[in-house]
Parts: structure tokens; sequence; C-alpha cells
């Protein structure tokens, strides 16, 4: 039975086999989740949910998951945390990196990478708060 305490992950990404794995993985682990194909309405839905953290993909159809981050960390929703995801290794060697996202993990990945790495993230997060 799921508890309103369980971390809550925003899943954005466009490849439907890809979010269907990565949602399959946290929910195993206990998270609750919302998946997203896009951006549509992003900051509505962020506000609706109340995520923990957000994982996203770098490409989302011709939107770039990097300027939605920067998008995001100067809103009202800076304080959540974002795992950037790309197939598209090196992306973090960009001058992005570690400003508009707060980790980050080159595909593919690993089961237990990619959730070592959201527990990180929360944990920091409850941390600052």
């Amino acid at each position: 039975m799921l508890s309103l305490s369980q971390p809550k992950i925003l899943i954005i990404e466009d490849h439907p086999a890809t979010l269907d794995a990565i949602k399959m993985i946290f929910e195993f682990e206990g998270y609750i989740t919302m998946n997203l194909s896009n951006v549509v309405d992003l900051h509505a839905k962020i506000a609706a949910f109340q995520p923990d953290i957000i994982l996203m993909d770098t490409l989302l159809g011709m939107t770039d998951g990097r300027a939605v981050c920067t998008e995001l960390k100067l809103s009202v929703h800076s304080s959540v945390p974002i795992l950037l995801m790309s197939a598209r290794h090196g992306i973090h060697k960009t001058t992005y990196y570690k400003t508009h996202w707060d980790d980050y993990i080159e595909k593919p990945f690993e089961m237990d990478a990619i959730t070592q790495r959201v527990r990180m993230l929360l944990s920091k997060k409850a941390q600052q708060d």
C-alpha cells in the first residue's frame, strides 16, 4: 500500500519503452511516479503532482531538455532536483553542467546506478530542507 511519505518522481521521457522501463524500476523500489512524454503544461503538472525529483531526457522530440532544466531552475520549482538522462555521451561536459540540473546519467544505465543517483539527490535535498 502506498503512503504519502513515499518519494514522488516525475519522469519525462519521449521514448515509450524507456519511459516504461524507468517507471517499472522506480515503482518496484516503492516510489510514486508520474510519467510524461512531453513538456506541455509542465509547470501545472509539477504544481499538481509536487514531485520530490524530476528525471528528464535531454531530447524530448524537438524540445531540448537542458533548456527545460534552465527554465525550471529559474522558476518556483527551482528546489526540485533534476537528474538529466542522455544517450549523447559527453553532454555533461558542456557549459550547462551542474548549473541547470543536479546530476546527469548516460544511457544506457544500470538499474542500480539510476536508483543510487536518485537516492543521493533525495538525501541531499532532505539535508537542505
